[in-house]
């Protein structure tokens, strides 16, 4: 008798053991797998290879249930790999019958079988079959298949009786890993959801537009009428989408966002809809859509305008049916998704060039919320760049000590192309850079909002502060050069601005060298 721990043993040794040994050793590698794959799929694939091992099968494949109760196909093994999709076709009609009876199926041969479809058996060359529920309790949460395509009676009473015990444990471990897996998802989404809330506090404003839109924002959040959100680039399109989601009712529910001018057409499609197994090379496995994902709860679809017409009539289709169909499947999927939208385009525009289906907008535009650049709500700059740099120096460990007037003048001067993100970015550029507790000043900002500034005519009513900060740059330009001997690469260095910004002043200001400076 060999004393070796099982561990140590061929798999080809199981064979020569005893029957009564090799069950005991088949069972005690099964509490290896279990205890050494803690995620699903590579659980799966090992309980397949230990079950064939053991009863000498041809094929195995193992079927969980959806969140729909349809059974589907996890991993599966062959002797022959390319006659395996048409043994999961197969194994379904016996793996159905085993679920509805929740009693196991043991045929020694399936062509002559009078419970199921002997042609198809005799097609797919199927002869004995051995398939168990795998059972918790009173709930089916699927099946273990086993088949062999040589030889009738391949499976006997006492493989059988083996096989129940090995799925009792299995079951057990596969219903834990499913729900580590759910587990892990809901943490993902939990996360998300506490990240989300907390940059609820970037809704930082005194802008009586913005305020208009986040009083409208609670209007529509307890319906479930689509929005369109229009606004520039960097505007905060997303987080006023969040804001409806979680001010809704739909709040316990997730919250998925797609950017539909990040991917391909093509890929689009398959992230929207979903697609079945074996629809297109690659398509290893059935793939839910992020219309089913987001059931129950709230899609977002960022850059609409830059939709194909295809990918429209498909979005359109399934608004108006309230189901989706998955590439490759033509059985319909009950959705159940509050669909918000946002653009940087005028869609109006896209629709007299032909470029965006009018039904299609007005099914989207029920309620619009255009949100204002952020140089049409300059009251709001100093109020989200001290936020900003609170929030990034906090993060940092540091101590913020402020913004001096002029920083803050030429901030609220700038016309900011990038809107919020921009600043946002900027403030957090300032942030790594400033040394602890130094105060904010014009030279510490970026080169091309100072040079903006410069370049930036003045305002009526505002000349004298224009004249007087001139004034200030240019002695402190002036004195720097004087310093350092004209120096411009010492100089820019002591004024914290670049080479070429310092030589941009220096011609603004007409200085030479040869001229004393007045």
């Amino acid at each position: 008798m060999d004393d070796r721990p099982p561990e140590e043993l061929p798999d080809q040794d199981l064979l020569h053991l005893p029957t009564d040994r090799q069950d005991l050793e088949t069972l005690y590698r099964l509490a290896n797998v279990v205890h050494s794959f803690q995620e699903l799929q590579p659980l799966l694939e090992n309980l397949v290879d230990l079950a064939i091992r053991h009863v000498n099968a041809e094929r195995g494949v193992i079927f969980l249930r959806d969140a729909r109760g349809d059974l589907y196909p996890t991993a599966a093994r062959s002797l022959y790999p390319s006659e395996l999709v048409d043994a999961q076709k197969v194994a379904l009609t016996v793996v159905q019958s085993a679920v509805r009876a929740k009693e196991s199926v043991l045929a020694s041969n399936l062509q002559t079988d009078p419970r199921f479809n002997s042609e198809s058996a005799i097609h797919y060359n199927i002869l004995s079959v051995v398939c168990m529920p795998l059972l918790r309790g009173d709930n089916v949460i699927g099946a273990f298949y086993l088949d062999h395509g040589k030889r009738p009676g391949a499976f006997t009473e006492r493989d059988h009786n083996f096989l129940k015990a090995f799925c009792e444990l299995a079951g057990s471990a596969i219903e834990a890993a499913v729900e580590r897996e759910r587990y892990q998802i809901e943490n993902r989404y939990l996360r998300q959801v506490v990240a989300t809330e907390a940059d609820f506090s970037e809704i930082v404003t005194n802008s009586q537009q913005v305020i208009s839109i986040l009083e409208t924002v609670d209007l529509v959040a307890s319906s479930n009428v689509s929005v369109l959100i229009t606004g520039e680039s960097g505007t905060g399109k997303e987080l006023i989408a969040r804001a409806i989601h979680f001010k809704s009712p739909r709040r316990e529910k997730k919250f998925v966002a797609q950017n539909c001018a990040s991917i391909p057409e093509t890929l689009l499609e398959s992230e929207l809809f979903g697609y079945k197994k074996g629809s297109y090379t690659g398509a290893t496995h059935d793939k839910p859509g992020l219309f089913e994902v987001a059931s129950g709860g709230t899609l977002f679809l960022d850059e609409i305008g830059d939709l194909s017409l295809s990918s429209q009539a498909k979005i359109l289709r399934s608004l108006q049916e309230g189901e989706i169909k998955r590439i490759g499947d033509n059985t319909p999927i009950k959705v159940d998704v509050r669909v918000l939208s946002a653009t940087n385009k005028d869609l109006l525009d896209q629709i007299r060039k032909g470029l965006f289906r009018e039904d299609l907008f007005y099914r989207l535009n029920v309620v619009t919320l255009k949100l204002p650049p952020l140089r049409e709500r300059r009251e709001d700059i100093p109020l989200l760049a001290r936020h900003y740099m609170g929030l990034f120096c906090s993060r940092m460990g540091k101590r913020f000590a402020g913004f001096d007037s002029e920083a803050i003048e030429i901030l609220s001067s700038y016309a900011w192309p990038g809107n919020v993100r921009q600043l946002k970015n900027e403030m957090e550029r300032l942030a790594i850079l400033l040394n602890e507790g130094e105060l904010v000043a014009s030279v510490n900002l970026a080169e091309t909002i100072q040079q903006a500034a410069l370049l930036k005519p003045p305002e009526a009513g505002t000349s004298k502060m224009k004249e007087g900060l001139e004034a200030i740059q240019r002695k402190m330009v002036v004195e720097a050069l004087q310093k350092y001997r004209w120096n411009k690469t010492q100089a820019a260095s002591d004024l914290g601005i670049t080479r070429r910004g310092l030589i941009k002043m220096i011609e603004r200001y007409g200085l030479d060298r040869r001229r004393k400076p007045r």
